[in-house]
């Protein structure tokens, strides 16, 4: 059985290994980084800017920081929470940039590929919905609740992220939530 190559090595790394190996210059380390946290990154930009042909710059400019940043990374956060926190910071940046009030209904829809015509229109529906309602929102409700519901941070993480406190985004994520519920009523099961 031949030995497992380098790359299989440094995929089974944890994040913050990666990260210190990073630090010490590994860019193959941080290549890894990259493809693991890339499409998640990818997602949670494309759902909180409105043009989605900024989005692949932002995460760029994301990960471009991010590499020029590790030497000072003290690992006070995990190195996803981190990582978002940039991106955050870039997507508001880009934001301002722009000087736009952000409109998810500018945000192309993902294709639902699940079967059936009838559960897919569904779906494509709800969706609209609640891309409606979510882009009404300001940028640090909708960036909590994205990254509280499809990307599975604790409140913690989002408040670093955020940069404001974990009070701020308990109450974002109860506010969003309850306003959603309100909205989406037709849409209850």
């Amino acid at each position: 059985m031949p030995a497992p190559s380098r790359a299989d090595l440094l995929a089974a790394l944890s994040d913050e290994t990666l990260a210190r190996r990073a630090q010490d210059g590994d860019a193959d380390a941080f290549d890894v980084l990259v493809l693991r946290h890339a499409p998640a990154l990818l997602r949670f930009v494309a759902r909180t800017h409105p043009d989605r042909s900024d989005c692949d710059d932002i995460v760029q400019e994301t990960f471009i920081a991010a590499w020029k940043s590790l030497p000072t990374f003290a690992f006070r956060a995990k190195f996803r929470t981190w990582l978002f926190s940039l991106a955050s910071r870039k997507t508001v940046d880009a934001l301002r940039r722009r000087r736009l009030d952000v409109d998810l209904d500018a945000v192309a829809e993902p294709v639902d590929d699940t079967p059936g015509p009838g559960r897919r229109a569904e779906s494509v529906d709800f969706l609209g919905a609640l891309n409606r309602e979510l882009s009404r929102l300001p940028y640090p409700a909708r960036a909590a609740w994205w990254l509280r519901e499809v990307d599975g941070m604790t409140t913690a993480e989002i408040a670093t992220v955020l940069h404001t406190s974990e009070g701020a985004v308990r109450g974002h994520l109860q506010r969003t939530r309850g306003r959603l519920a309100q909205a989406l009523v037709e849409y209850k099961p």
